[in-house]
């Protein structure tokens, strides 16, 4: 038999494994130990390696969690936000029509804490809507929304005007519009908003064309514009506008009509697109357009007292007129007789023809022939005719922070008149509270609106060119008045999220 062989090592050789880590293995062959030897590293391999993958695997689980997390949060987050805009959509409405309980109307509605709940996707949600009037005639909506713990808050600043400013043009009567080389075009102002104007021309009795060859918004006409308030923001490449054909937009009674020619035919959309006049759609039939807005004219007597910008040009006149009395005056709020001597100064050229803020006339406001005047950040508002003599040149025009000024205001059944060869360029809305009139070779630019109050002839554009470009801040233009049962048409003039 074979006898069964130990498996020893000399002394000093057992010591040396030992010493290098290598495991004890009496009574086993040396392929044994070697393979035990193998078998401990490949143990501890396969755990270094469970434990990286257990460490992985514990931070990919922990990083799907945190990122299920944010996108949650994000979603609710959203979802916030979306129903806090629909509050305000939903105050606005509200301000439109009538208070959700039917109580009152719409624009005295003013609520502290209006809630509805409303679903976005499976969660669900609710806004808490408040309302308080602001400065300067606006109102102020707060719009709290809220989606599985997360809040977020909108305010917006609204103003309630007269659906008779949504257009470029509005007559209470009638609108004639002469043959070539009269020109009128009614654009948006700055390109941005294509939906504006709403509606190109209004008139409460009818659009009378002169000729069939009346040109609007006639392409091979080029006109050169000023910059409008917003210009120097937008970045308006060009003050030149190119012209371009847009098809107008009309509204009008159910009683008014289109009327052609000296005996004032009548015809229709059809007929005017035969002519070359492009018109979007059928007339928009709605009385609405025609309910004016009055002016309150102490709202800008006390803003024209209150503005002393002009104190050093009446001091200046007074002095070389020997007028005492216009020496010492601080305010802007003149007599008719007071203006005069203004032009009369300003006509000797020793300091440029400018105002700043509301100029309010007790009178009539004549622009003397040939005489340049320009009225900044402000209005010129006068209790009478408002006229731009021959050759003279009057600009209105306004920045970003009084862009909803009004341009020109005239009272007490004043027209305003542009006299051929004159030029008038104005910043917001023009109010005529009888006819306006623009003569021959003379050229309007508006960046703004147009508003003609006489029962009779509303705007007549004889020979002139008119451009207008319609800004939806004339619908808010202080200072003017709605009847209590008229419609009114909300306009957000500022947007913004609170922390």
């Amino acid at each position: 038999m074979r006898s069964t062989r130990s498996c020893t090592y000399p002394a000093d050789k057992t010591n040396t494994r030992v010493k290098r880590g290598l495991p004890r293995c009496r009574g086993k062959t040396p392929f044994v130990c070697r393979a035990l030897g193998q078998k401990g590293f490949a143990l501890m391999t396969v755990l270094v390696i469970i434990f990286v993958i257990t460490v992985s695997s514990a931070s990919f689980i922990w990083f799907m969690q945190q990122l299920q997390t944010r996108s949650g949060m994000r979603y609710r987050s959203a979802g916030a936000m979306a129903i806090a805009e629909a509050g305000i959509h939903r105050a606005l409405s509200a301000l439109e029509t009538a208070s959700p309980d039917g109580s009152t109307p719409g624009r005295f509605w003013r609520p502290t804490a209006y809630s509805e709940s409303m679903r976005v996707g499976p969660l669900e949600g609710r806004f808490t809507v408040s309302i308080i009037d602001d400065a300067g005639g606006a109102i102020a909506i707060t719009s709290v929304g809220e989606v599985a713990g997360v809040t977020r808050r909108l305010r917006a600043r609204v103003h309630l005007a007269s659906p008779a400013l949504l257009a470029s043009l509005n007559g209470a009567s009638v609108i004639r519009l002469e043959k070539p080389p009269t020109a009128t075009f009614s654009l948006p102002y700055g390109g941005v908003i294509r939906d504006w104007p709403w509606i190109d021309f209004a008139a409460g009795r009818g659009i009378w064309f002169e000729t069939s060859d009346v040109s609007v918004n006639d392409p091979s006409t080029d006109v050169a514009t000023g910059p409008g308030p917003l210009d120097a923001l937008i970045r308006a490449p060009d003050a030149t506008l190119p012209m371009r054909p847009t098809p107008m937009r009309l509204a009008m009674p159910r009683a008014a009509e289109l009327m052609l020619g000296p005996v004032q035919q009548r015809v229709d959309v059809q007929q005017l697109r035969a002519m070359g006049v492009q018109v979007y759609g059928d007339i928009l039939r709605s009385a609405a357009f025609t309910q004016f807005p009055e002016v309150d004219r102490s709202f800008y007597e006390t803003l024209a007292a209150t503005n002393i910008a002009n104190a050093h040009l009446n001091t200046a006149a007074g002095q070389y007129l020997g007028d005492v009395e216009l020496a010492r005056k601080q305010d802007s709020l003149y007599s008719e007789r007071e203006f005069e001597q203004l032009q009369t100064y300003l006509a000797a050229g020793f300091v440029p023809a400018r105002f700043a803020g509301i100029v309010y006339v007790r009178g009539r406001a004549v622009l003397f022939r040939d005489q340049q005047m320009h009225i900044t950040d402000g209005a010129l508002v006068a209790e009478g005719t408002v006229l731009a003599s021959r050759g003279s040149s009057l600009q209105i025009t306004h920045s970003p922070t009084t862009r909803t000024l009004p341009g020109i205001i005239t009272l007490d059944n004043g027209p305003l008149v542009v006299a051929p060869g004159a030029r008038l360029r104005v910043h917001g809305l023009v109010y005529a509270s009888r006819l306006m009139y623009i003569g021959e070779g003379a050229h309007v630019d508006i960046v703004g609106s147009i508003l003609g109050n006489d029962p009779g002839l509303s705007f007549r554009n004889s020979l002139g060119v008119l451009v207008i470009r319609y800004d939806p801040a004339v619908l808010g233009t202080p200072g003017l008045r709605l009847p209590i049962d008229a419609p009114v048409v909300a306009w957000v003039s500022a947007w913004e999220e609170l922390p």
